[in-house]
C-alpha cells in the first residue's frame, strides 16, 4: 500500500529586497498570515540593523588612510621591480604576492600574477629573496639579508 503525503504548503512574500517564506501545513500557514504584519516588521528591523552595521564598516574603510607604496624606477624586468620594492623601507615588512603586485601597479609596472609568481620562485631559488608560508596570509616575501647589504 502506497501512502501519498501532501507536499508542505509554502508561501513566499517579497517586499523590496526582503523576502519571507512561510512553510508547513496549509492551515498553519494561513493562520500565520494574520500575524504577517508583525513578522514583516521584525524582519524589516533585522535588515535595518544589518544595513547600519554594513554602512558603518564601509564608512570606516572609506576613512582609513590610503596605502602608500614606494616609488621605484621604471623597468621592463619583473625581477628588477620586485627586488627594488623589497629593497625599500616598505619592503622590509614581509609582503604577499598581492601586495607586491599592487605596489608594482602603483608604479605603472604591470605583470600578470602568473608571471610574478614564477619570478618570485626564481628569485627565491637564486637566493635574492626569502619566502615562507604564513597560516593566515599565505606566502610572504622579503629581501634576503645578504642581498640587502
Amino acid at each position: 500500500m502506497v501512502v501519498m503525503s501532501r507536499p508542505p504548503f509554502r508561501l513566499r512574500v517579497r517586499i523590496g529586497e526582503m523576502e519571507v517564506e512561510l512553510g508547513g501545513a496549509k492551515e498553519e500557514v494561513i493562520s500565520t498570515l494574520d500575524e504577517l504584519d508583525a513578522i514583516v516588521e521584525k524582519v524589516s528591523e533585522a535588515f535595518k540593523m544589518e544595513n547600519r552595521a554594513t554602512a558603518r564598516k564601509t564608512e570606516a574603510k572609506a576613512r582609513s588612510q590610503p596605502i602608500m607604496f614606494p616609488r621605484i624606477p621604471r623597468t621592463s624586468q619583473c625581477g628588477e621591480a620586485v627586488v627594488a620594492l623589497l629593497s625599500t623601507e616598505w619592503g622590509r615588512t614581509p609582503r604577499t604576492i598581492a601586495e607586491l603586485r599592487e605596489a608594482m601597479e602603483a608604479n605603472a609596472i604591470f605583470f600578470p600574477k602568473t608571471t610574478l609568481s614564477g619570478v618570485l620562485v626564481w628569485l627565491v631559488k637564486k637566493g635574492k629573496i626569502r619566502r615562507w608560508k604564513d597560516k593566515k596570509r599565505g606566502y610572504l616575501y622579503v629581501l634576503n639579508e645578504a642581498e640587502g647589504s
